[in-house]
């Protein structure tokens, strides 16, 4: 039993290292959010609390503290995994099982809701670009869809990024008559409120597909049905792997807000 513990407390802080290592790596990349900042805190606290339980095993008020902090991180890193079951869900919804109609593979008219994301100068970050690109491919084998692109202005953008994304979508061949711009959003629940009121306003299908990271196509489909859309996702690649852990934790801190907003 003893040599299974310390098997046990040996990967549980290689884990958390393997994530302090990815955390540090995208914050000296300038992506700095709670996600990564409470997650570096977390796993130098869960490290700390195994070393200190077995270094100090006959010290019993630092025993009993490092066993309270473990467990508490024990039902964290469950919670997190229910979270996280939701989110894997999400990226499963695909329109194909959303809207296809009949046994014919008909599919019914569609709105594709690209969610907004930074810009730099006018051009599209990375995550942006790959949100776009998928936008594109879907647009391309689709040709009954349009899209609404949804982003307003960053303090550090200059223009809304609905205008960079517009403008992007146009350079790749998408017909300005298909896109439809909400320039005003500042998060994700006004992405999809404001674009709702776009979809209402030009009589789009209230049938929407979600773009984004595949970590944050489920809190924008909530937000949709939330407001009585029918939704579908559309994961984009991530083409930066290595912040995937601090965007991941973020977006879990993000549901867990919204649970907590519709609960109170």
């Amino acid at each position: 039993m003893k040599k299974v513990k310390n098997i046990f407390s040996i990967i549980v802080i290689i884990i958390c290292n393997l994530l302090i290592l990815s955390f540090v790596f995208t914050m000296l990349r300038n992506i700095v959010n709670h996600g990564n900042i409470i997650g570096t805190i977390g796993c130098l606290v869960v490290i700390l609390s195994i070393i200190l339980y077995n270094l100090y095993k006959k010290n019993k008020p630092v025993r009993i503290i490092s066993k309270v902090v473990l467990i508490l991180a024990g039902v964290f890193a469950l919670y997190c995994a229910v979270i996280s079951s939701f989110m894997i869900s999400g990226m499963t919804n695909t329109p194909q099982k959303a809207f296809q109609s009949g046994t014919d593979g008909v599919y019914e008219s569609e709105t594709v809701i690209v969610l907004g994301c930074k810009t730099i100068n006018g051009s599209p970050s990375v995550m942006l670009a790959a949100r776009l690109d998928k936008a594109v491919e879907y647009l391309n084998e689709n040709p009954q869809a349009v899209c609404v692109v949804t982003g307003g202005m960053g303090s550090d953008e200059i223009e809304p990024e609905a205008v960079t994304m517009e403008r992007y979508l146009i350079t790749k061949g998408i017909d300005s008559t298909r896109i439809y711009k909400e320039d005003k959003a500042t998060n994700t629940e006004e992405n999809i409120r404001y674009s709702k009121e776009i979809i209402e306003k030009e009589k789009l299908s209230q049938n929407v597909v979600v773009v984004s990271e595949s970590y944050h196509v489920y809190r924008g489909m909530r937000n949709a049905r939330k407001l009585g859309l029918n939704a579908a996702a559309l994961p984009a690649p991530t083409n930066t792997p290595w912040a995937v852990p601090s965007y991941w934790l973020r977006e879990i801190f993000a549901i867990s807000r919204d649970f907590a907003v519709d609960l109170f």
